[in-house]
């Protein structure tokens, strides 16, 4: 008998076995036709998928749940949830080969794998198309230092990965096994798994000189994978440190795909950038003229992010630069996993995710629809003009992405955009409140037509950021925190009416509300919002899985302060126009009473005033009966909870009133005069938000911070160093918007731009000023500095239209370094109300006979608006 039940399980194994190396199923194969379209085979129509990149099998998203002591697959569950709510159908994922090989190339059984094979199992549960790169090369520390891991890129450079025969016999062994492993919950291997519709072989691979190596090593890779008996395409990536032989290596080898990042405003700022980098994503050109095949190859991106950028306009703009430059794939990196999102640890340049960043998800997910519908190589011309295309545009002043079609609706942040066709409508998604929606939370809410008269409503926490979550992280911090808020929402649409049925599913109950009007109360979860009455057993058929929203979701316990106050408020304000306060402020108690306490610098007491409650968190208090004159003003918040009272900043417990109130730690902000000289830039308190370029063989720079000149603040100091092969020059950039914005009105009388500054070098410099206005306008100015400090007037007429350098520097490095002005009238005139940026290019004089080495650099003490002229 014990003999007679092995012999059925041996049978059954080589059943299960056999099954996975069957071909997969024909109508998810893709194929590349002559013209390089990637197609599905069944119907021939082109293929266009979009999603993310994920992690939580592996690296530090692994240990960092890990050490939470949460379930890795539950996460998986309540991430691929949020991925399917968002639209996505694509996947990709580098895997970190160090995790799941040894030192010859074996694959290691381990659970690093089996969360790989359950993640892409819950995905092709979902139709969630897959591409994966089998070689990541990378340790698996970041941002915490690496561990020694068992794989054999171990113990190679990625150089070697291409070059030592050694490490490419590991590879081969590697690439093997991985493609012929099947995945024991859907009894396929990962060559054959129907949805796993390609593959590309190695994550960002450093190459050698030789373009025949590159070929070589290609081809190599490409018979290993071909010799298992997978047939699909196989993408190489040609983007990473690109020139024209590598590129050229690339096309000449037996792949059918080429793969391309994009990073348009570079990555790990540590800080939020701020201002308008739509002219960083106009196009995304491929210098490809020149790269024979080029054009027979099929084209994705299997990496992209606008870095360091909180706002929610950017991403519809780079779904359609994407596709004009003739994308058909494209993955962001990366999804955020929930359980640790709270902190943004895992990738700290990058932060996404449907909960804790809810209108940049919708605007991600509304660049979906862009990438799904926009046609193939369509141009829709130059910045601003494309900031419209089709049913979708982006707004940088609304900090906005829009979807507005017949039968969709999606608004990334707050407008008062209406619907083309209310009475089309089929599905509605947003983050406040739009032509359709008034909601005063700040969480993602969707609503999608069920039938007729019927709509199912999902409504996801509120979030509040609570410092600036690209700033170096850790797990002991919060960068952000949910509240389950109940929230006032108003829904209009036509299939409902004017009065409609609110539906729950409270436990196994169903719970009816009558609604009258389109106003109701509402807590995060999933309900019901009917025309008529709905019967229970219809209402939970639609309901089916509500009472376990979000469930299993990871939260910080939060410590002892309740509440949390968020400073908004400008630093420097002028008396001509009302001086204001903002705030957010957020609890999940009720709070009673919120009040701000304004003195005079140097003032023993407070001026109190009520603030406000305005849309979300936001808290203010505007200064309309102008009792603040000029001046430096500090101030600090009191709330008031049920049974306690805090102030901020500190979170002291207790009130200004109180008569041993004590801090010194206060807010303060600067009140000045109409027509006082507006500092533009300040070394000092401007450090920490100036942008650099890349470093580089062919101009290296050092940057210093010194003594001021006559001694007062402290002077930025540059010295650069360009090779006679260097194109680029140096330039340094600021964004202003948010002083000019305070300070500067629309009509004003600001004549001249001075700058106090100097020559780093022994001999004169000459810089260029550029100021790029929120339209993209950009007017230029040329400077002579002499070794002498001085002061530097020029009149805002000597500025004329001109190009500026993208910073910061786009990658890859084949993007283009200039952007041109979007104004082209050389007599148009300069208006300083618009400046949003300004940069500091240091011109190069180069010795075009001998191509020798040339040293510049300046010093700058202060720029800054005057009236004087």
């Amino acid at each position: 008998m014990k003999f007679f039940k092995s012999a059925i399980l041996l049978f059954l194994f080589i059943s299960v076995a056999g099954s996975a190396q069957q071909p997969a199923a024909s109508q998810h194969d893709v194929v590349v036709d002559a013209k390089g379209i990637l197609r599905w085979r069944q119907s021939n129509q082109e293929v266009k998928l979009f999603g993310v990149n994920y992690t939580t099998p592996f690296a530090y998203s692994y240990r960092a749940q890990k050490k939470l002591g949460l379930s890795l697959k539950q996460a998986i569950d309540l991430d691929v949830a949020q991925m399917v709510r968002l639209g996505f159908d694509a996947f990709r994922v580098h895997v970190w080969d160090r995790e799941i090989s040894d030192s010859s190339g074996n694959l290691l059984a381990n659970e690093h794998l089996e969360l790989l094979d359950y993640l892409l199992w819950k995905l092709e549960q979902n139709n969630i198309k897959i591409i994966l790169t089998p070689i990541a090369w990378w340790g698996n520390g970041w941002p915490e230092p690496d561990e020694t891991a068992p794989g054999f890129s171990q113990s190679y450079s990625k150089l070697q990965l291409i070059t030592d025969s050694t490490a490419r016999a590991a590879e081969r062994n590697y690439l093997k096994q991985f493609v012929g492993h099947v995945n024991p919950f859907t009894k396929f291997n990962y060559g054959n798994d129907p949805f796993v519709i390609a593959m590309e072989i190695i994550n960002e691979p450093h190459h050698p000189e030789k373009g025949d190596e590159v070929t070589g090593y290609i081809n190599e890779m490409v018979k290993v994978v071909r010799e298992t008996g997978y047939t699909k395409p196989l993408f190489y990536n040609i983007s990473q440190n690109w020139n024209d032989a590598q590129a050229g290596a690339v096309c000449d080898a037996d792949v059918q795909g080429v793969s391309f990042q994009w990073y348009p405003t570079d990555l790990v700022h540590n800080k939020m950038l701020k201002g308008n980098y739509l002219p960083n994503v106009n196009h995304y050109a491929i210098p490809s003229e020149k790269i024979a095949g080029y054009n027979t190859k099929a084209k994705m991106v299997y990496e992209f992010e606008a870095a360091d950028i909180g706002a929610s306009y950017m991403y519809p703009a780079m779904a359609r630069s994407f596709r004009e430059a003739g994308m058909q794939f494209a993955a962001m990196f990366s999804y955020e996993p929930t359980q640790i999102a709270w902190s943004n640890t895992e990738y700290p340049t990058h932060f996404l995710n449907l909960l804790y960043t809810p209108s940049k998800a919708i605007s991600l997910m509304i660049a979906g629809r862009a990438f799904h519908e926009i046609p193939l190589m369509k141009s829709y011309g130059e910045y601003p003009a494309n900031n419209t295309f089709d049913n979708f545009r982006v707004n940088y002043d609304e900090d906005l992405s829009v979807e507005n079609s017949d039968t969709c609706f999606f608004t990334a942040n707050s407008t008062d955009e209406i619907p083309k066709n209310n009475s089309a409508l089929k599905h509605v998604a947003g983050c406040g409140t739009s032509g359709i929606v008034t909601y005063d939370g700040t969480g993602a809410y969707f609503l999608d037509k069920a039938q007729n008269g019927i709509w199912k409503l999902e409504v996801y926490p509120d979030v509040l950021w609570l410092r600036d979550p690209f700033e170096p992280t850790s797990l002991k911090r919060q960068v952000a925190r949910l509240y389950w808020n109940e929230r006032k929402m108003a829904v209009s649409l036509h299939d409902l009416g004017g009065k409609f049925f609110l539906i729950k599913k409270n436990e196994k109950k169903i719970v009816t509300d009558k609604i009258s009007g389109t106003s109701f109360k509402i807590k995060p979860g999933i309900y019901l919002l009917s025309s008529k009455n709905v019967d229970d057993k219809s209402a939970k058929k639609f309901l089916e899985g509500s009472e376990v929203f979000l469930a299993g979701l990871y939260t910080p316990k939060v410590e002892n302060v309740p509440v949390a106050v968020v400073n908004q408020t400008n630093k420097k304000q002028m008396t001509s126009a009302q001086v204001s306060f903002k705030f957010q402020i957020a609890t999940e108690k009720e709070i009673v009473s919120a009040e701000i306490f304004i003195k005079r610098f140097g003032w023993r007491g407070f001026m109190k005033f009520p603030l406000t409650k305005k849309e979300g968190f936001t808290f203010s208090f505007d200064d309309v009966e102008k009792k603040l004159s000029g001046g430096e003003y500090q101030f600090c918040v009191r709330v008031k909870t049920e049974n306690k009272e805090f102030t901020f900043p500190g979170a002291l417990i207790g009130s200004p009133d109180d008569w041993d109130y004590k801090s010194d730690d206060l807010w303060s902000v600067v009140v000045t005069q109409p027509g006082e000289n507006i500092a533009l830039f300040d070394p000092q308190s401007d450090r920490s938000d100036f942008i650099f370029p890349h470093f580089s063989r062919n101009m290296k720079y050092d940057v210093a911070y010194k003594n001021g000149f006559n001694g007062e603040g402290i002077s930025l100091t540059v010295k650069v160093s360009y090779s006679g092969e260097n194109e680029t020059p140096f330039g340094m950039q600021l964004n202003v918007e948010e002083k000019i914005k305070s300070l500067c009105p629309e009509e004003n009388e600001y004549h001249s731009i001075v700058l106090n500054a100097a020559s780093a070098h022994d001999s004169v410099s000459v810089i260029r000023l550029n100021l790029i206005t929120k339209t993209g306008e950009i007017f230029s100015a040329s400077i002579e500095l002499k070794k002498e400090r001085r002061e530097i007037n020029i009149p805002l007429s000597q500025f004329i239209i001109s190009d500026a350098l993208v910073l910061p520097a786009a990658y890859p490095l084949f993007l283009p370094k200039t952007f041109a002005s979007t104004g082209n009238n050389k007599n148009v005139k300069l208006n300083p109300s618009l400046i949003s940026a300004l940069q500091i290019v240091c011109e190069e004089k180069r010795n075009a006979q001998t191509q020798t080495k040339y040293e510049t650099g300046f010093e700058i003490h202060s720029i800054y608006l005057t009236n004087r002229k």
